[in-house]
């Protein structure tokens, strides 16, 4: 991610003695000189493996970052959520678990993506690989506004979001179950107006080389 030209490299990093895994960023300005790590989310216990960044950029001056998070209470690898003024400081933020109005928690393999259509403050969609449902928020990540929208997408392992140029349409896209031996990629997407999720699918065969 580029940000105040520099470019930011999120990941999870297993080399801290400290730390079973933790998540970590690097930046530079030209590719070529790196600085050293810094925390984006590194808890106390050995245990707890915080892992999969993806970071998206919020209106007014936000940015939220989601991770699966082995060692909540919720759930193991449930997805969890950080807002943050600053994408280079989420350390500093607090971490909240995604639990949707029906009580649903999404678990493992999260990626976010916001777009300005659905309000006044825009729509977070988050997915996750538990659930063939996205999670959407109206309210900037406000704890307690998550609901589940329906889409035609199945459960895949690590899907990824797309904000097509229509910005209502978010395109979803997976490979299939982790350790599955039939898995093929696929494709959909939804409408996200208040009006309601329109729902398209285009499937191609695992190794499709297309865009």
């Amino acid at each position: 991610m580029m940000y105040e030209d520099q470019l930011v490299v999120y990941y999870s990093d297993q080399r801290d003695p400290a730390h079973g895994q933790k998540l970590v960023h690097q930046t530079s300005t030209n590719m070529l000189k790196w600085t050293a790590p810094v925390d984006d989310v590194a808890y106390g216990n050995f245990t707890y493996r915080p892992g999969m960044t993806t970071v998206s950029q919020l209106p007014l001056g936000n940015w939220i970052m989601t991770y699966e998070f082995y060692g909540a209470v919720e759930a193991d690898f449930a997805v969890y959520y950080r807002i943050s003024n600053n994408p280079l400081t989420f350390n500093n933020s607090v971490g909240r678990p995604i639990i949707a109005t029906d009580g649903s928690v999404p678990v493992s393999s999260p990626y976010n993506v916001w777009t300005p259509v659905g309000g006044s403050l825009g729509t977070i969609v988050v997915s996750c690989g538990t659930f063939s449902e996205v999670f959407v928020n109206h309210n900037l990540g406000a704890p307690g506004a998550w609901t589940k929208v329906s889409t035609p997408e199945g459960i895949s392992y690590t899907r990824s979001l797309r904000v097509l140029p229509d910005e209502a349409q978010i395109l979803i896209t997976g490979g299939g179950q982790l350790g599955g031996e039939n898995n093929t990629v696929t494709t959909s997407s939804i409408d996200i107006t208040p009006v309601g999720p329109k729902l398209a699918q285009c499937n191609a065969p695992a190794g499709y080389g297309g865009k």
